[in-house]
Parts: C-alpha cells; sequence; structure tokens
C-alpha cells in the first residue's frame, strides 16, 4: 500500500465573517464538491471564499487538500502553511503538510510537521501511523514500531496500521510476532477478507503452509474468485507438494483475472513442472503479452519455447 495517508479532513461550518451569504455558499459548494471528488471545481470554490476572507484557515486548508488531490503538490504546501500562519495550532494542516512534503521529498520538514502534529495532538492516531510510514521508509524500523503500536492503542485493529506493523516487524526478521499482530487482526475482525488473506501471506513468508492454505481458504469464503488469494493458494500448494491443486487454484487465478500476469506465469510454471510443455508454453506467452517487459517472462518463455523446438 501506499505510505502516505491523507487525511482527507473537510473543514465544516460557516465561512464566518463573509459579506452576506455569498462565501458561505461558495465554501459550503466547495466542501460538497470535495466530498464527489470534484477537485477541480472545489479549488474554484474555495478561491471563491479566499477572495473575500483571505485570513480563513479552514478555507485555506480545504483549498490545500483539494489541491493536493488534484496533483498540485507545490500549491497545495503553500495553502497549507498558510492556513497554520493563520492557526498555528492547527493540527490536521501540520499532518497533512507532512504528507505533502513526504511527497515531495522533503523527509525532514515532513518529519518535523508530523511531530509538530503530535505535539498539539497526542492521541492523533492518523500522525502516528503516518510518522510510523515515514520512519519505516526511511529504514527507522524501531521507531516506525513504535508509532505503529502507539497508533494501534488509539485505533485498535485497524487494517491498515495492523497491515504496515506486520510488513516492519516482517523486515526486520521478526515473523513471530508479525503473525501475533495480523491474528490479533482476524480475532477482532473475522469477518475480513483483507485479515484473513495477509495472515495467510504471513504464514506462508514463514513457510507454515498448511495455516496459510487455511487462511486463504476462509478469505475465499469471504471473496469468492479473488485471483490474488487463488493464485498465492497455488503457490502454496505447490511449495506444499501438490501440484493437482496448485493447478486448480492457477486456473482458477486465470479465468477470474486473465490479465493477471503472474497468475498466467504461475499457471505456466506448475504445467512445465507437470510436463505438459506446450500448454506452459502458452501461458508463458499470455504472461509475457501483458508484461512485456518483464525478463523472468521472457528468459522462461524463450527458454521453453527453444527447448519444444528440439
Amino acid at each position: 500500500m501506499k505510505a502516505l495517508v491523507l487525511t482527507l479532513l473537510i473543514a465544516a461550518g460557516a465561512a464566518r465573517g463573509l459579506s452576506g451569504d455569498k462565501g458561505d455558499d461558495h465554501f459550503r459548494r466547495g466542501n460538497a464538491l470535495a466530498q464527489q471528488h470534484n477537485w477541480s471545481a472545489a479549488v474554484a470554490e474555495y478561491r471563491a471564499v479566499l477572495e473575500s476572507r483571505p485570513g480563513y484557515p479552514e478555507a485555506h486548508y480545504n483549498l490545500a487538500n483539494a489541491l493536493e488531490a488534484e496533483g498540485d503538490g507545490t500549491a497545495a504546501i503553500a495553502e497549507f502553511r498558510q492556513a497554520l500562519s493563520l492557526k498555528p495550532d492547527y493540527v490536521e494542516a501540520h499532518n497533512n503538510l507532512g504528507l505533502a512534503l513526504e511527497a515531495s521529498g522533503d523527509l525532514d520538514g515532513a518529519a518535523a510537521e508530523l511531530r509538530s502534529a503530535l505535539r498539539i495532538r497526542p492521541d492523533f492516531a492518523e500522525a502516528h501511523f503516518n510518522l510510523g510510514n515515514l520512519l519505516a521508509a526511511r529504514g527507522d524500523l524501531s521507531s516506525a514500531l513504535s508509532e505503529y503500536r502507539l497508533a494501534l492503542l488509539l485505533k485498535p485493529y485497524d487494517a491498515a496500521v495492523v497491515q504496515n506493523l506486520a510488513q516492519a516487524l516482517g523486515r526486520k526478521n521478526d515473523a513471530g510476532r508479525a503473525i501475533a499482530a495480523l491474528r490479533q487482526w482476524v480475532y477482532a475482525r473475522p469477518d475480513s477478507f483483507e485479515a484473513h488473506f495477509n495472515l495467510g501471506n504471513a504464514l506462508a513468508a514463514a513457510a507454515a503452509l498448511a495455516p496459510a492454505i487455511a487462511e486463504y481458504r476462509l478469505a475465499l469464503l469471504l471473496k469468492p474468485g479473488d485471483a490474488a488469494t487463488q493464485d498465492n493458494l497455488g503457490y502454496a500448494f505447490e511449495k506444499k507438494g501438490d501440484l493437482n491443486r496448485a493447478l486448480v487454484e492457477y486456473r482458477g487465478a486465470v479465468s477470474s483475472q486473465p490479465k493477471d500476469a503472474k497468475a498466467h506465469y504461475n499457471l505456466g510454471r506448475a504445467l512445465e513442472t507437470q510436463g505438459a510443455l506446450e500448454a506452459a508454453l502458452e501461458q508463458y506467452h499470455a504472461a509475457l503479452e501483458i508484461e512485456p517487459g518483464n525478463a523472468t517472462f521472457k528468459a522462461d518463455d524463450q527458454r521453453l519455447a527453444a527447448a519444444l523446438k528440439h
């Protein structure tokens, strides 16, 4: 998942002190358009508010969010800073400025803004999570884990936090705690496809294939026909030595998602192992058509094609 999680809080309330109701109407329309993700129209409405009242921090903040969502990070940073110059304790603006700075490559500035948000509001779970993501991206896994754990204390069983916590633990080669964190998620949300899928992945990575297979099957009960789950389940069966069941799952993945290059490639590998070489080559061809630049797909396609010519 993407490391940055923007807190798209649309500051509500009336645009106080505007002449008549005109600015208030622009502000409300901007909020409605932002909720619809009509960012360019929202930008125009927020700018109309600021023409009447340039000192309105919520309008600067909402404009910044809309600009960031529209892809204009430089302008968004300027608007977040303007909001903060008017309202220095604007915790959401510190958080989102931090994310915008991280996206621009200013990691030190980003960390400073996220920490400012947490000084103002130590119980701001999103800021702990975002700071954890930044620290993990910089390789400071111990500090990242501390931030993720604080985020989980504030938002127990939050899916994104648990997933990133587990990933960070995995990077520290702490597979046991990563699996324990994911089991906690499954225990709290037994109806969550993502929880079972991610736990299955962690178990498979730890070579705990039987429980991984069980988790993938539970995930498929919650989301039948999911290609990624079928593909991973097939791989778990293959690693376990059950090639026939692996083939069933790989074929299911290809059927569910014909444009999934990895599913075609894995089916090709399994078919080649089984000795069905021409069928395997067809799958390698299919994978390569979807991802023509994949060196692994190309090498196996050429190797098998050459072998079949002799």
